[in-house]
């Protein structure tokens, strides 16, 4: 499996604080059958201010220890960017995009979209940027509408669910809306969100649920296959399911609430 949104860049954000707490995770991660890390340390306005620059320096770090430490999983560099009025000329400037990819990595505040939210977006994808928004299932705002979704994704923004929103880490509404999501077709990504605060890695338990209330293919298809064409730079389908597959998976829909006890 490929991890595309982690914290594991030690000491540059809120997630690993010490080298040897990120080359743990490393191991931890790489036991668990990943073959491939994306570091996508937080990008946000007079926060955490982590330039290219930065994040390179912190990542070739990381690289280099990994390799004394014989860890062989294969690290991308990346971040994960607070969209606001500030930071994106400044993505458009430095080219903050994950492993030299159009793809980036993208959030916004928990509670309230920004009112331009549907601008920034917009100005990414017309430099010809890919924007993946992490962990959707979370907003407030689309907890309120989670049909917000579907727009966005017609106006070419990739989905990125994390994979403890399926087990109950953020509550019973993000859970319920990344296995709505999942069922629509409105994911792309599986993701961990790794802040090295978990004495276990959780990516293999939440896609083996998916494998058992969804199907095989798409657990592959969000932990395997997109991935793998992000890190290639090739195109992945915004809408990957026909109507047909659409019907087919309404029949896991009370599989999917009996497992959620709705």
């Amino acid at each position: 499996m490929i991890d595309i949104h982690t914290h594991i860049l030690p000491g540059i954000d809120d997630g690993s604080e010490e080298l040897g707490q990120s080359l743990d995770q490393l191991k931890m991660m790489q036991s668990a059958g990943v073959s491939d890390v994306i570091l996508t340390p937080h990008y946000i306005t007079n926060y955490y201010e982590n330039t290219p620059e930065k994040i390179s320096a912190a990542y070739q770090k990381l690289t280099a220890a990994a390799k004394e430490a014989g860890i062989s999983l294969r690290l991308h560099q990346g971040a994960e960017i607070l969209l606001d009025s500030r930071s994106t000329p400044k993505i458009i400037a430095e080219n903050f995009t994950i492993n030299q990819t159009k793809y980036i990595l993208v959030e916004s505040e928990m509670s309230t979209f920004p009112a331009d939210l549907k601008q920034l977006l917009y100005d990414l994808v017309r430099h010809g940027f890919k924007p993946i928004l992490a962990h959707p299932e979370r907003y407030g705002d689309i907890k309120k509408n989670p049909t917000l979704i579907e727009d966005l994704m017609y106006r070419n923004v990739y989905m990125q669910i994390n994979a403890g929103s399926l087990l109950d880490h953020y509550g019973k509404d993000s859970r319920k809306l990344a296995w709505q999501f999942i069922q629509n077709g409105w994911v792309h990504f599986i993701a961990s969100d790794n802040h090295c605060r978990q004495a276990s890695y959780i990516m293999p338990q939440a896609i083996d649920l998916i494998r058992k209330n969804i199907d095989d293919y798409t657990a592959d298809l969000l932990s395997k296959t997109n991935p793998q064409r992000l890190l290639d730079n090739q195109n992945i389908e915004m809408f990957y399911l026909s109507q047909t597959e659409q019907t087919k998976r309404m029949t896991f829909g009370q599989k999917i609430k009996n497992f959620l006890g709705w």
